[in-house]
């Protein structure tokens, strides 16, 4: 390993946790990007809202919707690319991949 930090990170409970909190960074990173300045309140409920196939409104919550659970599982695949190809800390990695893997099913089920 090159860097001596590494050893001390190179734990699989420790690549959950980050697992765990990377989406909530990339909702809020997907609030003020596509927010389109809306109140969090209202950008969380259109999130979490059923959606039906009633009119044309409901697409663009979809479609924001979608680009929102991909700005979450985005920000686990950076940290996963910096912690296996550059910094070489396996289990750390093999815990973002495990938790990215269960929350991208997840997000299948959520979004259709």
């Amino acid at each position: 390993m090159k860097y001596s930090w590494t050893k001390k990170w190179n734990k699989f409970n420790y690549g959950i946790i980050m697992g765990l909190i990377c989406p909530v960074v990339g909702f809020f990173i997907a609030y003020f990007v596509i927010g389109n300045n809306l109140p969090l309140s209202q950008f969380t409920k259109h999130l979490f809202s059923e959606l039906s196939s009633e009119n044309v409104v409901n697409e663009v919550y979809k479609e924001m919707r979608q680009n929102t659970l991909m700005f979450c599982l985005l920000t686990n695949m950076l940290v996963f690319y910096f912690s296996f190809f550059i910094f070489k800390i396996d289990k750390f990695s093999k815990g973002i991949v495990g938790l990215t893997l269960l929350l991208a099913a997840f997000s299948v089920l959520f979004i259709y």
